[in-house]
């Protein structure tokens, strides 16, 4: 099963997603957000955490980086993996910024299986802006605004987590039950 965290910057996601994968046995962690450093490669690892300058690596780059979330979608199969991020993310930053891009991300979601599940985080876009100050208000709001009409336009079942409501451990709490009762 693939479990997916999303949510936009400050709400929790890599700290939910590592803390799960602590507690549940069985439960394998997946970074498939955008810093390079923190993402495992199964293949050629250190060329596609490089930055080619060639327009042809660059493309290359992007077709090994597909090839190894494919990979780890279709591992989800025979284990429960939970991902902090997803292809999703790509899509939904491009929308917001209204880069022609997205619609190359969107026939990446197109090829890649949905997450079995999704934690949506959410909550207050004020406060969430003052944890982190790297999205602005406005964007927090598109962020889960987007992602609530992309779960349900792809009916991939979800759950939404106010993390401004909520502290860790009633997040992890909530989190935690729900997960318990669709990995059983």
């Amino acid at each position: 099963m693939l479990v997916t965290i999303l949510g936009p910057d400050g709400t929790g996601k890599t700290t939910l997603a590592r803390v799960l994968a602590e507690k549940i046995d069985g439960l394998d962690y997946v970074y498939f957000g955008y810093n390079k450093e923190s993402r495992d490669y199964q293949f050629f690892d250190s060329f596609v955490k490089s930055e080619p300058k060639n327009i042809l690596k660059r493309i290359i780059r992007k077709g090994i980086r597909f090839i190894n979330d494919l990979y780890v979608f279709r591992s989800a199969k025979k284990n429960h993996i939970i991902s902090d991020r997803s292809p999703i993310d790509n899509y939904i930053i491009t929308k917001i910024q209204d880069r022609k891009i997205r619609y190359y991300y969107y026939l990446i979601l197109l090829l890649s299986p949905n997450p079995d599940f999704v934690i949506l985080l959410n909550g207050n876009a004020e406060i969430i802006y003052k944890r982190k100050e790297e999205l602005s208000v406005n964007d927090i709001r598109k962020y889960i605004k987007y992602y609530q009409e992309y779960l349900n336009n792809k009916q991939i079942n979800y759950c939404m987590i106010d993390t401004v409501e909520n502290d860790i451990e009633n997040t992890l709490r909530i989190a935690k039950s729900e997960l318990d009762t669709r990995l059983s």
